[in-house]
């Protein structure tokens, strides 16, 4: 079934009331590729609901949940190094489609922009039954909520660099690393996000065996990745 509710509101107490049994419908990128975790589940389509425009506010950008990743790719106002997250998508169609909300709330280990977004100190503007709230990417990245999300707010200023890992452009990301003034964060198929004000952050990580990649090579790239300075 797919519901199509008229408000944020709405769609919040729909995800709510069907904790386990429906997810959030944007680009569709996920939801209806083969093998989704979404198979067999109700959607909750929140096209129309939320912005899909990025806007100057009070010296800020607030990019609409339903940008595409192409609209933040072309975007002049966008700092450089968002811009250049947003190309690691490799197909211009699904960069088309896929959705700068739907990226970050998938909480995928290979997500195209969440190190680029933590580094950046980006914020999450998120609407739960709880009502509207503003918080910083790295708190939402590390909690299981299901609020929606509604925009991202970054400092146009940001300057900084991000870095791709992966077996092709068109595979899963093996790493992928941003730095922006004093904040690294990390992207590494296999282990917990991270991020902090030190670039050793793979002392604190563990790393695994899988398709991208061995454990070894991952730690090697974790601990090297920042004497790039790019």
């Amino acid at each position: 079934m797919i519901y199509k509710p008229t408000t944020v509101r709405e769609a919040v107490a729909l995800r709510a009331e069907h904790p386990d049994d429906a997810v959030y419908l944007a680009g569709g990128t996920d939801d209806l590729r083969l093998g989704s975790d979404a198979a067999g589940k109700d959607l909750i389509d929140v096209n129309g609901l939320l912005s899909d425009k990025i806007e100057e506010k009070d010296g800020k950008l607030v990019i609409g949940a339903l940008c595409t990743l192409q609209d933040l790719k072309e975007c002049e106002k966008v700092p450089a190094f968002l811009r250049e997250a947003a190309g690691f998508c490799s197909s211009f169609i699904k960069r088309n489609s896929a959705t700068v909300g739907g990226n970050i709330a998938l909480r995928r280990q290979d997500s195209y922009l969440a190190a680029a977004f933590a580094a950046a100190n980006a914020t999450v503007l998120a609407t739960s039954t709880e009502g509207d709230r503003e918080v910083p990417i790295v708190k939402y990245l590390a909690c299981d909520c299901t609020c929606l999300l509604r925009g991202f707010v970054i400092d146009p200023s940001r300057t900084g660099w991000v870095k791709r890992f992966g077996r092709t452009s068109a595979s899963h990301a093996t790493l992928i690393a941003a730095v922006s003034g004093d904040t690294y964060a990390l992207s590494v198929s296999g282990s917990d996000f991270a991020c902090g004000n030190t670039p050793d952050l793979a002392s604190g990580m563990t790393f695994t065996d899988d398709i991208s990649g061995s454990a070894a090579y991952k730690k090697y790239l974790a601990e090297t990745v920042f004497t790039l300075r790019r």
